[in-house]
Order: C-alpha cells, then structure tokens, then sequence
C-alpha cells in the first residue's frame, strides 16, 4: 500500500516536473515549425510551442473598432471579409482578386417577373454584375430567390434602394440604412454576401445637398449597417443624383474611416454633369491619384445632340475607352422598361432584342462583351 502510494507521488512529481518545463517553452514564431501539427515545434534549437490559431468571429460587430480582431465567446477571434473589400482604389472579390464592374441596372422592383427573367440573357452577353434596383416594399424572399439566380448565372450583384432618389432627408437615409438592417433582410445578404455589395441608397441627396453634409448624414447609416456584422462593400451614390464626384473626392478617406471596415466604393452618375469629356477623365483619374476606390454606378450618352429629357450629351464610347484604361468599373443604365421619356436609355426592345444603345454597351470596342471577367469567386 506505502508503495503504490509512494510510486503515485514518484509519478505525479514527475508530471509536474515536465508540465513545469512545456510551460516555460517559448511560444513558435511560425508555425510552419510545426510539420506534424502535433503542436510543438523546433525553433533556434529548441522545442517551441505552437499558439493555437484564433478562431473566425461568428460576426464582424464583436469588432467595433475595425482592427481586425474581435471578442467573442470569452476570446479573440478575427474578422474575415466575406465579401467584396476595398484596397486603396481597386475593389476586390471575395477571393482577394481585382474585380472590374462590366454591369447593367436591371430593374426588378418594377418588373419583377421580366427583369427576373432576362437574367440569362444578359449572362450570356458576358455582363458579370448586375446592379439590381430595388425598394424597401422589396420581400427579402423574393430578394434570396434574385440573388440567387444572379450567382447562377456566375455574376454578382449591387442591390440599391430607389427609394430616396434625389431627397435631402437624413431620416429618409436613415430609414433605407434601418431596411437593410433588418434580421430578416440582413439574413439574405449574409447568405450571398461572398457575390453581393450593397448600395445603401440610389441618388440620395440633389444639386443642394453640400458634400460636406453629404458626408456627415451618411455616417449612421454606414454604422447601422455595420453593426449587423455585414463585411461587404457598401456602395455610396455621391450627392447631386450621383452627379457631383466632389462628395467623395473630398470626404470620402473620412467615410472610410468611419466605416470600421474601412470599405466602401464611391457611386458617380454620369448624365449631364459629364457632358464635357474632361469631367469624366479627370474625375477618373482623380479618384485613382486619391487610391480612391470609384464606381460609375450609371451612364447614359449622347441621345439627340442632348435635346432629350436628361439633356446628356455623355461621350460614352470614351467613358468606357477610360474606365477600361484605368480599371474603373461601369454600370450602364438600364436593361428595359423606362418610361416615354427615358426610353432612349433602354438597352433592349421587349426584353430580348438589342438597342443602338445597348449595342454600344455590351459590343463596342470597350464595350462589356469585349471587356468584362468573371469575379474569380466563379
């Protein structure tokens, strides 16, 4: 009996001894030390101890602060971007690969079954995002049922709210950020946020919004949204129906750091206020000189010498010409159905057949049967 108990106490110090030891050893610097995985290593002659990998965060809202890391569980955990990112001015995919918008607006909150419907055809013209516009009357089921035709399809989207075209009101935004806040709405965008961005809100603020307040009335909302744990990128329309690219050239690094993830894509509208060449081209080359991140969210062109309802004069064939050269991303407006007086910028006739302007679009020298790639996440 002595000895049993002697022998247990011989083992038990023993164990002590060699836990008393592990615990001294230094921590790897690489667990590439560690061939095995066993979880000890060899470095500088010695044995090292592998610190265990950080788990992912169930939800980038335990990471307010926006350095990565967040707490959850009673530990660390990191943030990882399941969606598009943003790196200086090149917007990547959800596999860190450079993604160039080669799009149409398709609009689905007014044509629900036709704009659901051609989603193949405008596939097959090689367009590889589709920005889909959309309300908050908008069913998140009919949105899953979308978006999941879009990745089908091997494309990716923009979701945008209509809603607050062209008003000033920061409730008005603030009630569009609150929609895509939503648990039933932000369900969908998680469940496709690998292909999806989010365009909190088309053309929000006219010619008299000053892109100072434009800047400040879009902070909540970013942090609303944010606060969902959502990672993708956000998609902000600059003030003046998207017309006046000074919103983000002058404030847009200050959004960007307000945003703890640090990722959003600044939206112009190129009609009438790109009607002089130079605007379009230095507005590109700006935002590139700023490491900028730039979206032209919409283009029209040159419809009847500008006598139309927009009055565009837009050079669009050199619009593409440049955002080609400088990898900016294009979004033409739109697939089908605008009203008597817009509908100069339909880009198919019933739905199928192809327009003078959408054959510009998808068939001219820079046009996006030319021009466009996959994002790599197909």
């Amino acid at each position: 009996m002595t000895l049993r108990i002697n022998g247990w106490r011989v083992a038990a110090a023993l164990l002590l001894a060699v836990a008393g030891q592990a615990s001294a050893l230094p921590t790897c610097a690489s667990a590439a030390s560690d061939p095995d995985g066993d979880g000890w290593g060899w470095e500088n002659n010695q044995s090292c101890k592998v610190a265990p990998a950080a788990p992912d965060c169930a939800n980038a809202a335990s990471d307010p602060d926006g350095d990565g890391w967040g707490w959850e569980g009673g530990m660390s955990c990191r943030v990882v971007f399941k969606g598009f990112r943003v790196a200086g001015s090149v917007l990547r995919d959800a596999n860190g690969n450079p993604f160039v918008a080669r799009g149409v607006n398709n609009p689905h909150a007014w044509y629900d079954t036709q704009a659901f419907n051609v989603l193949g055809n405008l596939a097959a013209r090689k367009t590889n995002l589709i920005r889909v516009v959309w309300t908050m009357n908008g069913s998140p089921a009919r949105l899953d049922q979308i978006l999941s035709a879009i990745e089908g399809h091997k494309m990716v989207s923009i979701v945008e709210l209509h809603d607050g075209t062209g008003s000033n009101d920061a409730a008005k935004l603030q009630a569009m950020a609150n929609y895509w806040a939503r648990a039933d709405v932000v369900a969908v965008l998680k469940k496709h946020e690998r292909s999806t961005m989010i365009n909190i809100a088309n053309e929000w603020g006219d010619a008299g919004k000053a892109p100072l307040q434009w800047r400040d009335d879009y902070k909540q909302p970013i942090t609303t949204i944010r606060n969902t744990g959502l990672t993708t990128t956000l998609v902000i329309d600059n003030p003046d129906y998207g017309g006046n690219p000074n919103g983000g050239l002058w404030y847009g690094r200050d959004l960007q750091e307000h945003d703890p993830r640090h990722n959003l894509l600044f939206a112009v509208h190129m009609y009438s206020t790109f009607n002089n060449p130079d605007d379009i081209y230095n507005t590109i080359v700006n935002y590139r000189n700023g490491q900028l991140p730039l979206l032209i969210g919409e283009f029209g062109y040159n419809y009847n010498n500008g006598a139309n309802n927009l009055n565009s004069r837009v050079d669009a064939a050199r619009l593409m010409e440049w955002a080609q050269q400088f990898g900016v991303g294009t979004v033409a407006w739109s697939t089908a159905g605008n009203d008597g007086p817009n509908a100069w910028l339909d880009l198919l006739s019933n739905w199928s057949g192809t327009t003078a302007w959408g054959n510009q679009v998808w068939y001219s020298q820079y046009g996006i049967a030319n021009t466009a790639r996959r994002a790599s996440i197909y």
